[in-house]
């Protein structure tokens, strides 16, 4: 199986107009953003492991997205991955991206949703979601999860968290961040406390729960895996220069988009990188058995 060659989507030219029509994760998977998870493919790797996830596994990743870290996995590990998400462009997206890295026997996508999924009880060894289970309504895709996992297997995630305990000005600003998030995806946003993110999984009839805090990961050490990702460092330097160029262009045509980007970037400041709050929030990787 081969490490992916970035291709341009050349033959796929938005308009403005167009490219404003689309919902938030249809755009940015146009734009060609492999992920939005914080944790990378370091949290990837690690959740795999914590799933006990080898070449025999068949996994459910939720919120799938375009694909990249369901391929990453059928590449690198060699268990059949099915990808699931309501965005119908990035299934698209991640059908094609299945076919160039020579991983379409092992990866399979569909559009979906978390709530309701078209799979008969028993059928995975592993249910994985990345920056998903946030906007969902999880009393019931928990439920879901647990319901489509054979006996013994792992529900894993990766999701950020904000401390249950935070001075009122912070939490303020962090509700604020929640909201903008909300506003810009059009779906219901929230962090849960590493404490409330055991409890949602256990009330699923989860077991043997194991819920880790970590911090945003370290840039270099994932930058060599995008580029491994990617087929080396050649095409990630094109796949940045070609979303960079895109993301530009609609930027600074587009009054709607620039307004997005702002108020992402604002979001981002508050969770990341202002002191006062950042260190109040982080990811969780998190795992429950059947």
């Amino acid at each position: 199986m081969q490490a992916e060659r970035y291709i341009p989507h050349r033959e796929l030219k938005l308009s403005v107009k167009e490219a404003e029509a689309l919902g938030y994760y249809d755009f940015m998977s146009y734009l060609g953003v492999p992920y939005y998870h914080v944790g990378g493919l370091t949290s990837t790797r690690k959740l795999a492991e914590l799933c006990r996830i080898d070449s025999t596994k068949k996994v459910l990743m939720v919120g799938c997205g375009s694909g990249f870290s369901a391929c990453y996995l059928a590449r690198e590990i060699g268990c059949e991955v099915v990808g699931i998400d309501i965005a119908k462009l990035s299934i698209e997206e991640a059908k094609e991206r299945a076919k160039r890295q020579g991983v379409s026997d092992k990866a399979k996508f569909i559009v979906g949703d978390a709530h309701a999924l078209p799979f008969e009880a028993g059928t995975f060894d592993a249910v994985i979601t990345e920056f998903v289970s946030q906007f969902l309504e999880r009393g019931i895709a928990f439920k879901e999860f647990a319901r489509v996992l054979r006996s013994g297997a792992y529900v894993g995630m990766n999701e950020m968290y904000r401390e249950k305990e935070i001075p009122a000005k912070a939490a303020k600003e962090i509700a604020q961040a929640e909201k903008i998030i909300g506003e810009i995806t059009g779906l219901p946003f929230s962090l849960l406390s590493p404490e409330k993110w055991k409890e949602e999984l256990e009330r699923a009839g989860l077991k043997d729960v194991n819920v880790r805090m970590c911090k945003p990961i370290r840039y270099l050490q994932e930058t060599k895996y995008m580029a491994e990702a990617m087929g080396g460092t050649w095409s990630f330097v094109e796949y940045l220069i070609d979303t960079i160029s895109k993301m530009l262009k609609y930027y600074l045509l587009s009054k709607k988009i620039r307004y997005r980007f702002k108020r992402l970037g604002k979001s981002k400041k508050i969770f990341f990188r202002k002191k006062s709050t950042s260190k109040y929030v982080g990811y969780v990787l998190a795992k429950g058995k059947k």
